[in-house]
């Protein structure tokens, strides 16, 4: 089965400039979807303090969450969060609101010392893979998302005939790196088709989900928030009484929660209208193994279950929603096999950047315009410039004093920069695929260094298996290192090679 010509045309058209105007988007969000996978894990990582196991049960941790919930409830009125420790976070997370957002220290489980937070890597690269950070960025990721799925399904039509020829021709030494680009886009496409239009889907529903939350809710309740709230399966909170009222009783929270849920985690405790009488503790669980995991626990003050929500949602809407977010971040999957969708994650990164140097080949062989060249210039300073700014986060987690004022800011900060600064250079090079090759050169090796710089730094042995947490995360950086600077060698040869298939031309 083939499409007609025209209706060829028109999709080309449609894949090809959809996807180069979003391709730079793209890569960033499948880049950095890597990394996003295991915001979690990294905390041993970026807080050293981590690193060193407490003995302390849960009883324990509970008696400290309960003495902070009870001063907090005295000081103040309002929301309050609680985490108990885990493999991770071997302390407890505390949450609390400031201004627009929310801030978070940590306490000893057994001690109750406290201190504040000192790194966000983890959790900013996840927030980046959404573009959170950035105004109405998770609007113009949702927007991304669905792109990828129209770029994935005229890709596959595009294709129709010729799926599983396309699936095994890869000519890596061809002379011209247009063939080769086309076909990496290629196969990469088709081997990444279900993993694009999984990623496509929840991301666009992930993304736009809080953003045309009013207008679904106009359009389909008359405005109702009740109502909305109520189909997606998370009940509003009452609204405070004005009457003082003492912390809820935790440990007896947790009790019903465990109870209902045996099966489920239950590491957190997220109370609404704390100090007041209508104080209300969520208690969300996760049920390992199942790819909508996430179940829900909601207590009144008195120690009442007043709401209960099953894994995977109660209905036609949730549901979907609940499974769409666990295939998403892979909550359903162990260390492996988020590793396995990292590697996808990368993989995707690059099919995506094949077709957009595909775009630029085909453009450069005929007369490329000023776009063209704006757009080659900012592929390899948005996408290898990237990278810089991955390695630049990491580099500073290590190098900035622990007790320094801001230092959360500063990380952020170096990113950022870095990621400019990368996109600067690109436009200001002669060669934007030179530009390109020594970005990625500089970001591998400050990545490879970066395991060894924190050995150093703390006077022990790097890729200790011993220490299985930073153990992975120091062989995660190895192979991201691996892969950057073996893509600035590919480049470096495909520009040998074109100087040489170019010389008899300029002979003649």
């Amino acid at each position: 089965m083939k499409l007609g010509p025209r209706s060829y045309a028109i999709l080309w058209d449609a894949h090809a400039w959809a996807g180069a105007v979003a391709s730079v988007l793209l890569f960033v969000v499948f880049f950095l979807g890597a990394f996003a996978l295991f915001a979690e894990e990294l905390s041993p990582w970026q807080e050293r303090t981590f690193r060193a196991p407490i003995a302390a049960d849960d009883a324990m941790a509970l008696a400290v969450a309960q003495r902070l919930a009870d001063a907090e409830a005295a000081e103040r009125q309002g929301w309050f969060g609680i985490s108990l420790p885990t493999d991770e976070e071997p302390w407890l997370r505390v949450w609390r609101p400031s201004g627009s957002s929310l801030a978070y220290s940590f306490v000893h489980p057994v001690s109750g010392e406290r201190f504040d937070q000192r790194s966000d890597l983890g959790d900013f690269l996840n927030q980046m893979h959404f573009f959170g950070p950035l105004p109405h960025g998770q609007t113009i990721a949702g927007f991304a998302s669905l792109v990828l799925v129209l770029l994935a399904v005229t890709g596959f039509l595009l294709q129709l005939g010729s799926v599983l020829r396309e699936l095994i021709r890869f000519r890596p030494f061809a002379k011209q790196r247009r063939v080769f680009w086309s076909d990496a886009h290629k196969v990469v496409g088709v081997i990444s088709l279900p993993f694009f239009l999984v990623f496509g889907l929840s991301g666009a529903v992930l993304g736009l989900e809080e953003s045309l939350d009013p207008a679904v809710t106009a359009a389909l309740f008359d405005g109702d928030a009740a109502a909305m709230a109520e189909v997606s399966e998370w009940p509003r909170l009452p609204e405070p009484s004005g009457v003082p009222a003492p912390a809820p009783d935790l440990r007896a929270a947790y009790e019903s929660a465990t109870a209902r849920y045996p099966d489920a985690v239950h590491r957190w405790f997220f109370i609404a209208n704390l100090g007041d009488e209508n104080a209300i503790v969520d208690l969300p669980g996760e049920e390992p193994g199942k790819i909508a995991p996430f179940t829900n626990v909601r207590i009144d003050r008195r120690g009442e279950v007043i709401w209960t929500r099953d894994a995977g949602g109660g209905n036609l809407y949730a549901g979907p929603v609940a499974a769409l977010y666990g295939l998403h971040f892979a909550s359903w999957a162990s260390l492996w096999g988020k590793a396995i969708w990292a590697l996808l994650s990368l993989l995707g990164a690059f099919g995506i950047l094949a077709g957009n140097l595909l775009w630029i080949e085909r453009r450069r062989v005929k007369a490329p315009t000023r776009f063209d060249r704006f757009l080659a210039r900012f592929t390899a300073g948005g996408c290898a410039g990237l990278a810089i700014a991955v390695a630049a986060i990491f580099a500073a987690n290590q190098l900035l004093p622990s007790d320094m004022q801001g230092r959360v800011g500063a990380e952020k900060a170096a990113f950022l920069l870095a990621w400019a600064g990368g996109i600067a250079y690109a436009f200001a090079a002669r060669d934007a695929a030179v530009a390109a090759k020594r970005l990625l050169l500089g970001a591998g090796y400050c990545v490879l260094a970066v395991p060894f710089l924190d050995a150093a730094l703390t006077a022990r042995v790097p890729f200790d298996p011993r220490t299985p947490w930073l153990f992975a995360t120091e062989a995660g950086l190895a192979i991201f290192a691996c892969l950057l600077l073996s893509s600035a060698a590919a480049i470096r040869r495909m520009g040998a090679r074109r100087q040489k298939v170019s010389a008899p031309v300029t002979a003649a």
